[in-house]
């Protein structure tokens, strides 16, 4: 009998390690460097660089390179880990780090890819908040292999 239960204590421990393994390696984003930004085709540089979650292939920027480059503001709430987004056109965008859950004037958004905080700073999927702030992502992967991103204001 003890034998028995020394044995289903082994395996179930053995069980819980591997799950607990398997979901720190997934929560560990492969993420590769080289991407160009330019805004309304001038080129520009972030404050921190941006980078693409390859699993994913989603690039992400700094939440006020964005924002701030096409016109709007951006709002912190280290509480909740909130950015709250105000565009020109009066629209306003509420995500959470880490949820693929949005808000767009008040009314729910799924997201593809969730908001992170892998950095010191908030990062976010280029193509969801551009085109939410009226702009036209266009991006092309050069032969070097680096990703070219454009955001155009005014589709």
């Amino acid at each position: 009998m003890l034998k028995r239960t020394s044995l289903l204590f082994i395996l179930i421990s053995l069980v819980l390690y591997t799950n607990q393994l398997q979901s720190t390696q997934a929560a560990i984003p492969a993420i590769a460097p080289g991407i160009h930004l330019s805004i309304n085709g001038e080129n520009v540089k972030t404050d921190y660089e941006a980078y693409i979650v390859t699993a994913t292939q989603t690039a992400y920027v700094p939440i006020r390179f964005v924002t701030e480059g096409l016109g709007g503001t951006v709002s912190w709430d280290k509480v909740k880990q909130q950015v709250t987004i105000h565009s020109n056109d009066q629209q306003e965008i509420v995500l959470t780090m880490g949820s693929n859950v949005a808000y767009l004037n008040g009314e729910m958004k799924v997201l593809s890819n969730a908001p992170q905080i892998t950095t010191p700073r908030a990062m976010v999927p280029v193509r969801f908040v551009s085109e939410v702030l009226g702009a036209t992502v266009d991006a092309t992967k050069s032969s070097d292999g680096i990703l070219n991103v454009n955001i155009t204001m005014g589709k």
